[in-house]
């Protein structure tokens, strides 16, 4: 009986996670970045919508595209099948950080705090104003 239980659980487990993954990888985006040294640069990204504001988040400060980001703020982002030309702001706040962490939390729920715990971080949210 017990062991039924676990793998019923286990079931359930796997069920909630999925979803949750599944939420996260419906809602991608592709970021191209400016061309530096004769090459395009392309991220695919989460991307959270708050207050008017549309914000991607490199997970790491150590990311290939934002450098070429930092050089070349004027950025096209590719969602649902659109184009949009932004420019990139870097947000390197404590306030901004903890405000983007939560919203992104909100949205990709378990599969956000699964890649919290699983990679190393040092966030830096990036508001994309349009250009």
């Amino acid at each position: 009986m017990r062991k039924k239980l676990a793998y019923l659980l286990l079931g359930v487990a796997l069920f909630f996670s999925w979803k949750s993954f599944s939420h996260a990888a419906q809602e991608t985006v592709v970021l191209h970045t400016g061309t530096v040294g004769n090459q395009d640069h392309f991220a695919t990204l989460w991307v959270v919508d708050a207050d008017g504001h549309v914000w991607i988040r490199a997970e790491t400060r150590q990311r290939s595209w934002l450098g070429p980001l930092e050089t070349h703020p004027e950025v096209e982002l590719r969602r649902a099948g659109r184009t949009h030309r932004y420019e990139a702001v870097p947000m390197d706040d404590p306030e901004a950080i903890a405000y983007v962490n939560a919203l992104f939390r909100e949205k990709y729920g378990l599969a956000d705090r699964l890649r919290e715990l699983t990679t190393a971080r040092d966030p830096l949210p990036i508001r994309l104003d349009p250009r």
